[in-house]
């Protein structure tokens, strides 16, 4: 596996002599005392990228974008982007920056140029899609250590360099290089190596990288420039041959096993404390039911390579999550259980009579409730035919069960770091032949291999089977599963057109870049595809400038750092009015660099517009999963059927006791004929 194996120093090295704690002094580094050489210290960067990322995945990007759910983490912060920005510009391009100019022009090291030029893109194109512009241009230059006013580029201007840098490393690169002091044999991301064949065989899957991001960079600015987006997303698919293609083509560094120097930043901060029992449970990612309704509705197998069963570490971790149901069974006829068991005895219809019953069974999947439920003027709708009884949060039993949480292969010692996967080439490329005609297949083979490839990425079975389903199926519909609050329902409408492709298309790359909060949250924001409901704030907090005491959206964007604007003030402010102008979707609070101004490259939310209808003032909800309602069927027969199969025993209590934990809680209509 590509695992960083020599990082320890090299991680050391570059965090002792790298690192300076103002954002102005970034351009000088009097102490350093190692040569700029890709081979001396490009381990370190990507392992301080993979670090920095996670980071931000954990505590932000897989929130926004509804894949999972902390329990701590329930409303916006507006402090969120202070360390990111150093640890990217001081820790991480500094170094990238330095072996840039050391190989630019230099004959005999195109491919070293070329893997500096592709991360620091990567570098920008993470930032540029947390705070906006950012300064780029002139943020790195040498020679000038009095320098102290950095230039903030706008948007669109940091999505040009970016696209400029892409297009300069695919072109450098050079899998067939006579120069063999130029391949990168401790290559930190596709593997480390002894065999110059094999690192050769890595540039090629360099170019891969490089071109991939630069179609999905292309397709990401596309709301700034139609014409920049189309003209580099042409050149892209020129060489089809150059994207990611297969499953050993996907971008992942791997971190090691060495618990002192070498760990995943998510082992780190879940599994190391879990071994101690010092973790609580409201620190751990667990499903997020707006995802999840969207596996339940279409059926979707990679739900167990996602998160684990419901329970796994919970009080009752010998069960699996219990829920009530209601089903049909044959009429249960005899004294004890029948008023009119005579009677019914006697006209001979028993053959026709059923009884509905209210069941208790278990469910293998079971999401986190995002925590506040409801606000302090919403109630709770009455059960049908009750006017005292109340219906109840379905999700509301944490005391005793634990949700599907995020399963340990994400967040282990040795873990990946997917920057790129195979099925987002499939969905980039389905994309642009939807958009500019780009490409040699159609628009349907391309999105088929996405999901094929996303099957394949994790060794799921039954591809076929899934995509033969409405809504999944090119060109067709489906309308799911709603919510526990009945606030949003999980829908695929593939039959409208262009739109309908896209959305398909949209709602396919969602799914399958699970755990990338970062591209799962660019993703929404500039197709407004999942159309995601806001959730619910439980009373404004004292550090955001413009929350809403009922409800709130999601972080639109990254403050930039508070120091800015003394350190860097005119520049700060030149940058703030670029975001303003180039948002969809402009917030006045904390002089408009505040977390729900939109960037330049998303859509205005269209949900903003109906909020303050659909979420003020008295609300009643229904509560109701039906997302477990009739999971196993909606009679006792069908249920025994699965249980058997499941459990392999014959007999029937056996069967569902040992598969589904049933048991009968009530009698609801005993006795009825059917119709």
């Amino acid at each position: 596996m590509k695992k960083i194996t020599y990082i320890c120093l090299l991680a050391f090295i570059g965090s002792l002599f790298g690192c300076v704690d103002k954002f102005e002094e970034i351009n000088t580094n009097n102490n350093k005392m190692y040569t700029a050489e890709l081979p001396n210290i490009f381990a370190g960067t990507v392992y301080r990228t993979m670090n920095t990322v996670s980071e931000f995945n954990f505590m932000n990007g897989n929130l926004f974008a509804r894949y999972l759910v902390l329990g701590f983490r329930t409303t916006p912060s507006q402090d969120e982007g202070n360390g990111y920005f150093k640890k990217f510009y001081v820790d991480i391009l500094r170094d990238l920056n330095d072996c840039e100019l050391e190989y630019e022009g230099k004959a005999g090291f195109e491919n070293r140029s070329a893997i500096a030029k592709t991360w620091k893109a990567y570098i920008y194109y993470v930032m540029v899609s947390m705070y906006g512009g950012v300064p780029m241009s002139d943020a790195l230059l040498t020679g000038n250590s009095n320098k102290r006013d950095f230039k903030y580029d706008t948007e669109l201007e940091v999505y040009t360099n970016i696209l400029k840098l892409l297009d300069e490393a695919v072109n450098l690169y050079n899998p067939e290089t006579p120069y063999t002091a130029d391949v990168l044999m401790q290559d930190p991301v596709f593997g480390v190596t002894t065999n110059t064949s094999v690192a050769l065989a890595n540039v090629a899957k360099w170019r891969k990288f490089a071109n991939t991001l630069r179609l999905n960079v292309a397709m990401q600015s596309q709301n700034l420039s139609m014409d920049l987006a189309r003209e580099n997303a042409a050149k892209a698919m020129e060489h089809e041959d150059w994207l990611i293609a297969s499953v050993d083509e996907i971008v992942q560094p791997q971190w090691g096993t060495d618990r002192a120097a070498d760990r995943s930043f998510y082992w780190d901060r879940l599994l190391r404390p879990l071994e101690t029992g010092t973790l609580s449970d409201s620190t751990f990612p667990a499903l997020a039911e707006y995802l999840a309704i969207y596996l339940f509705t279409f059926n979707d197998p990679r739900i167990e390579a996602f998160v684990e069963k419901s329970n796994a570490r919970g009080t009752s971790a010998d069960k699996l999550f219990q829920v009530r149901d209601t089903i049909t069974r044959p009429h249960v006829c005899d004294i004890t259980s029948c008023e009119d068991w005579m009677d019914h005895l006697v006209d001979g219809m028993n053959d026709f009579r059923r009884d509905s019953i209210i069941v208790g069974h278990s469910v293998p999947y079971v999401p986190m409730r995002e925590q506040v439920r409801m606000p302090s003027d919403w109630e709770a709708a009455y059960k049908p035919g009750s006017n005292t009884e109340r219906t109840t949060d379905p999700l509301n039993t944490r005391s005793v069960y634990n949700p599907s949480y995020i399963k340990e292969e994400f967040i282990k010692i040795d873990a990946k770091f997917r920057i790129l996967n195979w099925a987002d080439a499939c969905f980039l490329k389905a994309e642009a032949k939807v958009l500019f005609g780009l490409g040699s297949k159609s628009a349907q083979e391309y999105y088929e291999e996405g999901i094929r490839a996303s099957f394949a990425q994790y060794e799921i079975s039954g591809a076929d089977e899934y995509m033969a389903q409405d809504g999944v199926k090119w060109g067709t519909d489906k309308i799911g599963f709603k919510d526990s609050r009945g606030l949003y329902q999980a829908q695929i409408i593939g039959s409208n057109g262009q739109e309908g492709q896209l959305e398909q298309i949209y709602k396919q790359r969602y799914i399958a870049d699970f755990f990338n909060g970062i591209e799962g949250w660019n993703l929404e924001r500039r197709t407004r595809a999942m159309k995601w409901p806001p959730f619910i704030s439980g009373g404004a907090s004292t550090n955001v400038e413009g929350i809403h005491t009922v409800y709130n959206f999601w972080s639109e964007r990254m403050i930039y750092p508070i120091s800015e604007t003394y350190q860097n003030k005119t520049e700060y402010y030149k940058a703030v009015d670029n975001l303003q102008k180039a948002s969809p979707y402009a917030r006045p609070e904390r002089w408009g660099d505040n977390i729900w101004t939109s960037l330049g490259f998303a859509k205005k939310d269209p949900a903003i517009a109906t909020a303050d209808e659909l979420y003020l003032g008295n609300k009643v909800i229904f509560f109701r999963a039906e997302y477990f309602e009739h999971l196993y069927g909606e009679t006792y027969e069908e249920m025994v059927e699965y249980a058997k199969k499941v459990s392999g025993e014959t007999n029937e209590d056996k069967a569902l006791i040992k598969a589904l934990d049933y048991e009968v809680l009530t009698i609801l209509k005993s006795g009825y004929l059917i119709d």
